[in-house]
Parts: C-alpha cells; sequence; structure tokens
C-alpha cells in the first residue's frame, strides 16, 4: 500500500461514523478518488481548508488499486478558494464548475487537460468581474463537453455535413447546427445570432480568458441550449442544482445565467 501523491480539487465530502470523513476528489493523476480523512470531523485543525469543496490541494495518500476508498495521510492546499467566495452567486456558479464534473466523469480515468480547465475555471470565477460569470460557467461546460469527446459543431450540418440552415437551427441530440433539409426531421431550436457568436466565442477561446468577454449577450438563451445539449450526451447530467438559486431570481436580474 504505497503512499503516493497527486494534485486534486474537493467536489463533496461525507461523514464517516463518528469522527471521520469521505472526501470525493478529482484529481490529475488518477481521476475521480474518495479518500478516508480519519479524525477530521472530531480534529477538523488536523486537514484544515484541504476538506472543504472547491479547494485544490496536494493530498499524500495510501492507494489501493483494487479498493474504492484511500486512506490520507496529509494535504497541502495550494488554492483554499472556496474560502475566498463571499457572496451566492459567485458561490453557485463555482458549486456548478464542480457539479459538472461529478455528472460528467466516471472513475479513476485521469484526464490533466479537464483537470487543468477546471482549476483555471475556479480560479476565474474568483477573480473576474461578477458579469463575466456566465460566460466563464459556459465557457467551461462546452469545453468540458469538448474534452470528454462530444465537441458541438458550428462549421457545417452536425447529422450530414452539408450548408447550414440560415436559421442557425440547432439540434441537442444530433450535436450541432443543421442544415433545412436534416433539420425538418424536428427536435431543433433556433438560436438568436447573439447566442450563436457566444457559443462560438466560448467554445473557442480559454476558459481563463472567458472573463474577458463577459460582453457575450444572450446568456440565458445559451445556457438553455447548452444543457440540453449535455442532457442528451451524458446520462448522468439533468441541470445543475447549483445554479436553481439563480434561475429563480432570473427576472429581477436580467443578463446573469439564472
Amino acid at each position: 500500500m504505497p503512499l503516493t501523491a497527486s494534485d486534486a480539487i474537493v467536489l463533496k465530502t461525507h461523514a464517516l461514523g463518528d469522527t471521520s470523513r469521505i472526501v470525493v476528489v478529482y484529481s490529475r493523476d488518477r481521476g475521480l478518488l474518495k479518500f478516508v480523512a480519519k479524525g477530521a470531523r472530531k480534529t477538523p485543525s488536523r486537514f484544515g481548508y484541504a476538506l472543504e469543496p472547491l479547494t485544490h490541494a496536494r493530498y499524500h495518500f495510501y492507494y489501493k488499486p483494487d479498493r474504492d476508498l484511500h486512506l490520507l495521510s496529509q494535504a497541502d492546499v495550494i488554492a483554499a478558494t472556496g474560502s475566498r467566495l463571499t457572496d451566492l452567486e459567485r458561490l453557485a456558479h463555482a458549486g456548478a464548475a464542480i457539479e459538472l464534473i461529478d455528472r460528467l466523469v466516471w472513475g479513476e480515468e485521469p484526464h490533466e487537460e479537464l483537470f487543468d480547465v477546471l482549476a483555471a475555471t475556479l480560479l476565474s470565477i474568483a477573480d473576474a468581474p461578477m458579469s463575466a460569470l456566465p460566460a466563464i460557467t459556459i465557457a467551461f461546460e462546452l469545453q468540458a463537453a469538448s474534452l470528454l469527446g462530444y465537441r458541438p459543431r458550428f462549421d457545417a450540418c452536425a447529422s450530414c455535413n452539408g450548408a447550414l440552415s440560415r436559421e442557425r437551427l440547432f439540434s441537442p441530440a444530433r450535436g450541432g447546427l443543421m442544415c433545412d433539409r436534416c433539420a425538418a426531421e424536428g427536435g431543433v431550436i433556433a438560436l438568436s445570432a447573439d447566442a450563436l457568436a457566444g457559443l462560438s466565442l466560448l467554445l473557442t477561446r480559454p476558459v481563463g480568458e472567458a472573463g474577458d468577454y463577459f460582453e457575450v449577450k444572450r446568456s440565458g438563451e445559451i445556457l438553455r441550449v447548452v444543457e440540453a445539449f449535455l442532457r442528451h450526451h451524458f446520462q448522468r447530467f439533468q441541470g445543475l442544482r447549483s445554479l436553481e438559486l439563480l434561475r429563480s431570481i432570473a427576472v429581477e436580474r436580467p443578463g446573469r445565467v439564472a
């Protein structure tokens, strides 16, 4: 049972018995992992912020290849992002990012690029202007899906590779824009010009730069389209609970993801 180490970001935690805690993380080297942090509830100072959701840390643990749980030995915090987020909107968007990973990723399958995109997204959410948060969330959703093999197509018909309809018709099930003939089969969403421009922009620019494009228009429309796309291609994705509260106040605060 060798002692190993990996950078990881905490997705969620659960109580274990009276004194310990199970910590679910997304690691750079091993994908999803579950740690047992013995005594963490009895002596919270032992691991400090390292067990809090959204924290990025270097975790030292006893890895058991044939086990679901691995014993946590030590943790060195790199970025205690959760402790920096003091308002509901930032917390909701950061929560949506780790919730998305929890829904889209399976098991101990490392994906270093996806981990780096998640880390960059959380830092951007902490530092960007409030008005940039919708763009960052949408960019992360699009790019996470792309890295996992489901990149939306905007350059030609996603079904037949033909010329696109001038009506900007998007099929969540078929994963991209449609030509008029394929769109006639149904299941399409007509996009506004602003929504299509935003989708194209946020798909291709680094997530860390999405905050520079907070002027992206129709973010609510774009988010609904992206979530419809994710529902069709990822069985465990049924929306993001972390954004439900923001949706409930969308009428009072137009222009925000809600």
